[in-house]
């Protein structure tokens, strides 16, 4: 907590010391650049397009989509460029797809409320066709360097098929490259003595590569969670070792809970309880770093590994208010990056004026203090009791279009509801009512339909 405090006051020290850019609009910006053509940058280039900007998405690989794509390649794309998707064979989402669903677009209504992995593919690829954001996507184009340059960016990027450099200025960046591409695999003691595979769930694919042997999970979040599902049934041992609290369920015979682990040996490791199992694999479920390699010290953000900072209403650079993020929030439901794509893009389109740098800092200040007497990271909204109130501070200052109430119930119904049924929380549609109340209903199925055309 101590270092978190120093590296916020040489922020903040960085945020007063140094003269910030004014930014109030009263008219469009001439040209906006969008980092990234994953959901967060598709919603922000929506908005962008509804409000008749000049803009254009820089996407390093030969698609859109980001994390929702599937591609088969392991570390590196064809391009040769380090994998920015951690989709994997018979994924389903977590968290229904009412809740993921961009503003006034949802998915066709039998489809199920928890869609695979490329179902929601392509409810990206129909939403970027439906609102004409193609023509507006520059693809194969790595991003490598983000600048100030006096009163304008300069956005550095690669192409990717030619290995040309090109730069461009731009008036207005969003930052919207994604959170699932820089794994995060922890430093466990005598690790480099194991003498088995090693490697973290981004790079995962399908179970059949485990079948017959005896692996070590490590991990309980949502990849950890999911991949104990798949892999119990296929595993001579399943050793899954997380401290998470949860009604675990009866999986597959071959699945073993481990605590922590202490220490790894050639073979295997010895656990926290003094306990030692061997295996012949590791896969880590252990999260993700933040990467943003391409900002320049001119920036005026500290972009580290866990937090990018100081930003106003999680999305506005205060420094440089001409730079923007969507989508580095955490616990939040994807409704939230869609509601910061319009945010940002109502900026950048003048459409309102954001308060003195003072405010905004002051602002920030306030929500830093709070997370911290509670023991929160920085980057968190609660789903539970602060989303409501953040979608209410964007639509009060921008106009942005609302999220009901109901969202929000799903979401907190859901988080908890999958910790006590996960073999069988995914077997339920839900259904909105009105914009406080849902109804729920079970419907298993052998196949999932996915009634979209793209």
């Amino acid at each position: 907590m101590a270092c978190r405090s120093c590296v916020i006051i040489l922020c903040l020290l960085n945020v007063i010391l140094e003269v910030a850019d004014v930014f109030t609009l009263s008219a469009p910006v001439s040209r906006a650049c969008i980092i990234g053509a994953g959901y967060s940058g598709l919603g922000t280039a929506r908005y962008m397009k509804e409000y008749g900007l000049n803009f254009t998405v820089f996407e390093a690989s030969k698609h859109i989509g980001g994390t929702w794509r599937f591609d088969p390649h392991v570390g590196v794309d064809e391009d040769g460029l380090p994998l920015f998707t951690s989709m994997y064979k018979n994924l389903r989402t977590n968290t229904p797809r009412q809740t993921m669903e961009y503003s006034g677009f949802p998915f066709p209504e039998e489809t199920p409320s928890y869609p695979t992995g490329p179902c929601f593919y392509k409810y990206l690829q129909h939403f970027a066709k439906h609102f004409g954001l193609l023509d507006n996507i520059q693809l194969q184009s790595l991003v490598t360097l983000v600048r100030w340059a006096n009163d304008h960016w300069e956005v550095t990027y690669t192409k990717t098929d030619t290995k040309e450099k090109v730069t461009e200025v731009c008036n207005f960046v969003v930052v919207a490259s994604g959170e699932f591409s820089s794994p995060v695999i922890p430093d466990v003691e005598r690790m480099n003595m194991y003498k088995g595979k090693i490697m973290h769930s981004h790079d995962y694919k399908d179970s059949e590569e485990f079948r017959g042997r005896r692996v070590l999970l490590v991990g309980a979040g949502a990849s950890g969670l999911d991949l104990a599902i798949q892999l119990s049934n296929v595993t001579e041992k399943l050793f899954h070792s997380h401290h998470l609290n949860y009604n675990q369920p009866e999986f597959s015979p071959t699945y073993v809970k481990k605590p922590d682990i202490d220490s790894f040996t050639p073979t295997g490791a010895v656990f926290v309880d003094g306990s030692t199992e061997d295996f012949d694999q590791v896969i880590f479920c252990t999260g993700y770093n933040y990467a943003h390699p391409f900002l320049d010290q001119s920036s005026g953000v500290t972009a580290s590994q866990k937090f990018v900072l100081p930003l106003y209403r999680h999305t506005v650079n205060i420094k440089r208010p001409s730079m923007a993020f969507v989508g580095v929030s955490k616990k939040v439901i994807n409704r939230v990056m869609d509601a910061q794509g319009q945010y940002v893009a109502a900026l950048a389109a003048g459409k309102f004026e954001l308060p003195p740098q003072e405010a905004m800092l002051k602002s920030w200040l306030n929500h830093v203090y709070e997370q911290q007497n509670m023991g929160k990271r920085i980057v968190d909204v609660n789903v539970v009791s602060d989303m409501d109130e953040y979608f209410g501070n964007l639509t009060a200052e921008a106009d942005v279009i609302p999220a009901p109430p109901v969202l929000t119930k799903i979401a907190k119904f859901n988080g908890k509801n999958r910790l006590d049924d996960l073999l069988n929380y995914r077997d339920y549609d839900y259904k909105l009512i009105d914009s406080q109340n849902y109804e729920r209903k079970y419907m298993p199925r052998k196949e999932l339909p996915c009634p979209i055309e793209v």
